[in-house]
């Protein structure tokens, strides 16, 4: 008999890390034998953030000027996730409540929780159904590559985040940072597990985006959060090495003539300009994880806040990359190449490790 697994993240962001996430846990559930949907629950405060951007909200002339600049590309990417999800994801009907949810238990034979940053009390607004509290038999609640996103769990909230995590029948985590916050809470050894999206190979991830390939000169793809001048003066000084195009995904009213601009690419363009990169330079967790599962050149710029820099530290050790850190704009750096065929061994490895502990925790046979 099927499992019927029910799976809770982030899937409506407008994030590119976010949707392909909960897209790769969910066809390697599938790819399992189990039957996975994903809950279409709505947090109000997410909801809020990466709702469609409306003119007739525009009160002030700069609130105009922000939707002719940048809130018309927003919606464009938007719709692209949209159509995205009604394509490649299995979704439950739409859930806004408790009430919605408690309906669920009956449903599924298990819950899992995760992957990205749904133990952040501080992107969601500490909601409660992250942590599967709507579950009254705790021995469904599972968690795969959860992330806290943060450091350490304020003082004032750690009770709270005992009570919600004590009842799981099985964490797996995604970063040291999140084992430790677990050991120091629970007690207990909890133990790291890949990214869903490395979960899945490079052919499965050219399968999605058709291998089309959406910029036919040869070019470095910058894929960053904030604004890094380091990053930025990077990619002019290796585009002036190699003659190669810049092109950079953001939604931005900035021009230079150096940089082409991607404003809006769905998730299978997001795919298709990684694959078909030269070089990349990046700042993401998921620009990472995706550099490396498709055996690219790169580089990674720590931010400036430390418990995003735990993340991809996490990532570059594991894979014993702590060389790829961006430390200059020195074009030079190009001179050095990755030698995949270790790290493909490393990833292989953790791969076999992440599925085998995944299989356990949904009670999947290996043999």
């Amino acid at each position: 008999m099927e499992n019927r697994i029910g799976i809770i993240t982030y899937h409506r962001a407008i994030n590119y890390g976010a949707i392909l996430q909960a897209y790769a846990l969910q066809t390697k559930l599938n790819e399992f034998g189990a039957q996975s949907i994903i809950l279409d629950y709505r947090n109000k405060r997410l909801e809020k953030i990466h709702s469609r951007k409306n003119i007739t909200d525009c009160k002030k002339p700069k609130e105009f000027a922000r939707y002719l600049l940048l809130y018309r590309n927003f919606n464009k990417r938007h719709d692209k996730f949209r159509e995205f999800s009604k394509n490649y994801l299995k979704l439950s009907s739409p859930m806004y409540s408790i009430d919605d949810l408690a309906e669920c238990e009956r449903k599924y034979d298990l819950f899992i929780v995760g992957s990205d940053q749904v133990w952040n009390y501080e992107i969601n607004g500490m909601d409660y159904t992250y942590f599967l509290d709507f579950v009254k038999n705790k021995s469904k609640n599972k968690s795969y590559a959860a992330s806290f996103g943060l450091s350490k769990i304020p003082e004032e909230y750690k009770q709270t985040y005992k009570k919600l995590l004590i009842g799981f029948d099985s964490i797996l985590i995604r970063e040291k940072q999140g084992a430790r916050i677990i050991k120091e809470l629970l007690f207990k050894e909890c133990p790291i597990v890949l990214d869903p999206t490395m979960l899945l190979s490079k052919d499965k991830w050219l399968i999605l985006s058709n291998n089309t390939r959406y910029f036919n000169e040869r070019y470095i793809l910058v894929y960053a959060f904030g604004n890094s001048p380091t990053m930025k003066d990077l990619a002019i000084n290796i585009s002036k090495k190699t003659g190669f195009k810049i092109l950079w995904i953001a939604n931005t009213y900035k021009i230079n003539k150096r940089i082409k601009y991607i404003k809006f690419a769905g998730p299978e363009e997001f795919i298709s300009l990684f694959s078909n990169a030269e070089y990349i330079i990046t700042n993401s967790f998921h620009g990472t994880a995706f550099s490396i599962n498709f055996n690219k050149q790169f580089f990674t710029e720590l931010r400036d806040s430390s418990r995003v820099n735990s993340r991809l530290e996490d990532i570059l050790d594991i894979f014993g990359l702590q060389e790829r850190r961006i430390i200059s704009d020195d074009a030079s750096v190009i001179n050095s190449r990755i030698n995949y065929e270790t790290v493909n061994k490393k990833l292989e490895k953790e791969r076999e490790k992440s599925i085998r502990l995944l299989k356990n925790s949904i009670h999947i046979n290996e043999n």
